[in-house]
């Protein structure tokens, strides 16, 4: 449960961060590319959370 969680929250936050930084330019890292890099690594980890659940209830 923990880990659907952690998933939705870095999907929530790298979705604001895509949409609200297209013009912010910081040195080393666009942080557009970043909030969509969060955004699909926070999607992907509450997938797989939530099919390791499913795992276990089938168990």
């Amino acid at each position: 449960m923990k880990g659907i969680a952690v998933g939705i929250v870095l999907a929530i936050v790298g979705l604001i961060l895509w949409l609200t930084t297209k013009e912010v330019e910081t040195p080393v890292v666009s942080l557009h590319k970043a909030g969509l890099v969060l955004a699909i690594v926070g999607g992907a980890e509450a997938l797989f959370a939530l099919l390791g659940l499913g795992k276990k209830a089938n168990k």
